[in-house]
Order: C-alpha cells, then sequence, then structure tokens
C-alpha cells in the first residue's frame, strides 16, 4: 500500500466554495446503490475534499479500467516528443512481421491519430483478446481457447490486422478498446519499453507516484486500453499536472502543446447521444460545460479536469451505467453549477457547514452484512471448521469452509480454494475484517477475474443463511454469497453488483468432505 500527499489541504471556504454545497453533494453520494468509493475535489491547486468509503482508504491504489486508455494517449504524445513516432505513422508500419498475407485499403490507411480518436473505421469495437485464464469466467478453459474454438496461438496485434475496416479511418468515432491496446504496443515498439515503464520514467517517478502496476498482454505489453491502477490522490494528482499546462511542482511533464491538442475534439461523438459530450480527444471524453475532459474507466473511475473552475475531481466507484450517470449529473448540481455563482456564507454559518461536512466525511463506508453475529447462533457448533467440496462451477471455486466466532470481538474465518490455492482471511461482524487471498494482483484481469488480493470481509447471519461479503478493496468489485448450510452440504448462491460478464452470478453446491 502506498502513501503520498500531492496536494496542501485547505478549506472549502478559502477556496472559494461553499462547506454547504460539498455536504449536500456527500449526502448524496453517501447512497450505497451510488457505488461510490472514494471522492477528491481540488480547487487551486488544493484539496477541499475528500472521503473514502471503508474499506476503501486512501493509500489503496485502485484499478481503473478504461480510464487507463487515456494514460496510454499520453505515453503516445511523450514518444512523439522524444521523436520517436507521429501521429500520422501507418499502424501497419511498426508490424510487418505480424500482417497478414493481404490487408485492405482502409487498414492500410489507418494511422497513430486514428488510433488516438478511435477513428479506426471499424464498425464496431471487435474486443477481442483471447486468453487462457483460468479465472475467465466465459468458461473457455486452460488452453488457448476463444469462443469455443482452440487456437494455435495468441497474437493480439495479428488479432487486430485480422478484423476487416468497414470506413475511412478517421471519419466516425467506434469506442474501441483495441485501438488503445494497438497505441500501448506501438509504443513499445518505438521506445524500446512497456507504456508502463516509459510512463514511470517519464511521468510517475517525476511526480512522485513511483511505479503502479499495471496488466500485461500474454505477450508483455501493457495492456493499454485498461489494467492501471492508481490512488485517488495520484490520479488527482495527474489531473492537475495537466491543467497546470504538463507542469507538477514546477517540473515539465507534458509537452503543453499536446495537452491541448489531446484534450480538443478530433471526432463527433453527437451519434451516441449522451448529454454535454463535446467530442473526443486523444484518448480522453470532451464535456461542453467549463472545458472539461475527463479520464473515464468502466463502473466509474473518473478523472474530470475543469479549467473553467480551477478545478480537479477524482473519484473511483463500483456503479452501472445508469447510477455513473446520476452521479456525474449531480456533481454538476450540486458542486460544479455553484462555484463562483453563490455568495459566501458569514463565518460562523460556514464553520457549522465544515463540522456537517467532516462528520458526514468520516462516516462514509460500505455497508456491512446485516444479521447476527455467530456467537449467538446455535449453528456454529454444527458447521464451523468443516469443509464442502464444490461442484464444477465457472467461478473456479473448489472448497469452502467457516470457522465461526465463539466470543463476541472475534472474527469469522473464511477459507476457500482456488486454482492458484487455499486462502483464510477473517470476516468482521458489523464492519469489514481485511485480509488477502492467495491471487497476487500481477495474477489477476480486472474484467474476468472473480478473486483478487486485497479483500475486506463482512459475515452475518440471516433466516436465509450465513450472509458474507467479500469487498475486493482494490476493485470494483464486491462479492456476495448467501450460504445456506444443509446436512452433508451447502448451497452458495454468489454475486457481484457490477460486473462484465453474468456468469459471476452463480448457483453453487457442495458436499461435505469427509475424507480423514
Amino acid at each position: 500500500m502506498k502513501e503520498h500527499a500531492f496536494f496542501e489541504r485547505s478549506l472549502p471556504a478559502a477556496e472559494g466554495v461553499r462547506a454547504s454545497d460539498l455536504a449536500e453533494l456527500y449526502r448524496y453520494l453517501e447512497d450505497p446503490a451510488l457505488g461510490l468509493h472514494s471522492f477528491m475535489a481540488v480547487r487551486h491547486g488544493k484539496v477541499i475534499a475528500e472521503a473514502w468509503w471503508n474499506p476503501y482508504a486512501p493509500e489503496k491504489p485502485h484499478t481503473l479500467f478504461s480510464a487507463s486508455k487515456s494514460f496510454t494517449g499520453l505515453a503516445v504524445g511523450l514518444a512523439a516528443e522524444d521523436g520517436l513516432l507521429s501521429l500520422t505513422d501507418k499502424v501497419v508500419s511498426f508490424f510487418p512481421e505480424r500482417l497478414p498475407a493481404r490487408t485492405g485499403e482502409y487498414m492500410e490507411k489507418m494511422t497513430v491519430k486514428d488510433l488516438l480518436t478511435m477513428s479506426t473505421g471499424f464498425a464496431k469495437d471487435p474486443h477481442d483478446f483471447p486468453w487462457p485464464r483460468p479465472d475467465d469466467v466465459n468458461g473457455t478453459g486452460a488452453h488457448c481457447c476463444h469462443a469455443g474454438i482452440e487456437l494455435p496461438l495468441i497474437d493480439w496485434i495479428r488479432g487486430f490486422f485480422d478484423h476487416y475496416v468497414s470506413y475511412e479511418p478517421g471519419t466516425e468515432f467506434v469506442y474501441s478498446t483495441e485501438a488503445s491496446y494497438m497505441l500501448s504496443a506501438i509504443v513499445q515498439k518505438a521506445v524500446g519499453c512497456t507504456v508502463s515503464e516509459y510512463l514511470n520514467r517519464k511521468m510517475f517517478i517525476p511526480m512522485g507516484i513511483g511505479e503502479p502496476f499495471w496488466e500485461e498482454s500474454p505477450d508483455g505489453v501493457s495492456c493499454g486500453g485498461w489494467g492501471l491502477m492508481l490512488t485517488t490522490e495520484e490520479l488527482a494528482a495527474v489531473g492537475q499536472m495537466m491543467l497546470n499546462g504538463g507542469v507538477f511542482n514546477g517540473r515539465r511533464i507534458l509537452p503543453e502543446a499536446y495537452i491541448r491538442d489531446a484534450t480538443s475534439p478530433h471526432v463527433s461523438t453527437a451519434h451516441l447521444g449522451r448529454p454535454f459530450c463535446n467530442g473526443y480527444g486523444y484518448q480522453i471524453w470532451l464535456d461542453d460545460r467549463e472545458g472539461t475532459y475527463m479520464f473515464q474507466g468502466a463502473f466509474g473511475q473518473i478523472l474530470a479536469v475543469i479549467p473553467g473552475k480551477d478545478m480537479v475531481l477524482s473519484y473511483t466507484s463500483g456503479a452501472n451505467r445508469p447510477e455513473r450517470d446520476k452521479v456525474w449529473n449531480h456533481i454538476w448540481e450540486l458542486l460544479l453549477d455553484r462555484v463562483d455563482k453563490e455568495p459566501a456564507k458569514e463565518a460562523e454559518a460556514e464553520k457549522r457547514d465544515q463540522a456537517e461536512l467532516n462528520r458526514l466525511t468520516a462516516g462514509m463506508k460500505i455497508p456491512a452484512a446485516k444479521g447476527k453475529p455467530s456467537w449467538e447462533m446455535p449453528e456454529k457448533a454444527v458447521y464451523s471448521g468443516r469443509e464442502y467440496l464444490l461442484g464444477d462451477n465457472r467461478l473456479n471455486f473448489s472448497m469452502f469452509s467457516m470457522k465461526f466466532a465463539g466470543n463476541p470481538g472475534e472474527t469469522d474465518r473464511l477459507t476457500m480454494e482456488v486454482p492458484e490455492g487455499r486462502f483464510t482471511v477473517p470476516v468482521g461482524y458489523g464492519c469489514f475484517a481485511q485480509g488477502k487471498t492467495c491471487v497476487p494482483t500481477e495474477k489477476t484481469d480486472t474484467d474476468v477475474s472473480v478473486v483478487f488480493e486485497s479483500v475486506s470481509c463482512s459475515g452475518a447471519w440471516t433466516d436465509k443463511g450465513y450472509h458474507l461479503i467479500l469487498c475486493f478493496d482494490e476493485t470494483s468489485y464486491i462479492n456476495e454469497m448467501m450460504v445456506e448450510f444443509t446436512p452433508g452440504g451447502i448451497k452458495l448462491h454468489h454475486s457481484r453488483i457490477c460486473s462484465f460478464y453474468p456468469a459471476v452470478n452463480a448457483f453453487l453446491t457442495g458436499v461435505e468432505d469427509r475424507t480423514e
């Protein structure tokens, strides 16, 4: 875990923002249905509000999903500044050895800039990333399988070139994660190291962030379109650097001209029908209010730079599209639209509002499991410590066991077996208990994995059975299990609040392991 302080702290009123407006926003955001994990607001280069929903914490990095794409776009700008590539370079020119026997006319026309602006000419995003992962809930197995077909090799770059380009590149926006991956591969080919290593050297280390984790493809290429992990404050620091025209703490990090170009509209997104969307830059979304531009990731990972307000917002969450849109709309309604427009309050009133904001900040949390503690349940003596062998399932869980607390203040303990091995973690009552699984971060994929390394657990007994919540607190994922104990076996309902794959919502059965 990391702990950095990139900003001075200041009271909202000192930076022209009313504490009452932030408090009203926080009262809205504390609704668990919105899925917030963290929130930070920076104005005039100072943090004026920050909150983490326990067990999420300031020092814990959070996976950014597609907000990673924007960092890949910044790496392209740095490589161009170093003279190692040009935005007008043809994509095919970087990989002559990976091309099919014939490439179409439009594929041959596609440039680095077309990848940056997601105007590749594809009719839709191929999103074709075969990978033999044992934890792939698509159930493709431990071989090189994809869509039920066994492949002789995994080559995401060649896979890109195998797809048909329907339109003239540079003319139409079609969201494409494959385009972001190809940008990463191109930068790696041009600079001689991964995008992760390149940004470490050129941006992250100079800014004091260090060497954040970034997932890699089977070919050893930073995934580009997903997989970067940063803390909320690190994310905000990058936004402040962008707002400063590429300078952070007096040091030039990015070329100012590239930032202007990257945050200007290059292709229309009007056909998406998104209110206030002002087109797309270089892997960056644009909002037509106050010159705003955004790094956006699935389930609500957001870095928003608002030049017209001299503000940066960063927040993480585990929310689906309707909730994400509600959050962004209310941030404008309750906060941004009021900055510099509402009169300041008298000192005593502002002091009371600040106290209320502090109270709200301290109380943010993910709801723990509700019900009775194990030490009050007679079932604990019957089922505690028993191991249950689970039938074949796409979650790849093979064993489940609970050791229940016998006394107040003790924690229950969950033991599970997954392909990587067996792990035991504490389970809090009325709170979350922190633990680690046997699945290291570098062995997980934020799209398809079910179990991650850092986990906080809460459990309680209900009239339906034992309710278990596994908060993977460096991701957007919160898994829930309802376990019904029966004579000689268990029934386990597994679900996840947000996910790319419905297969994580599963019903598992198990029998007691009676072997000696």
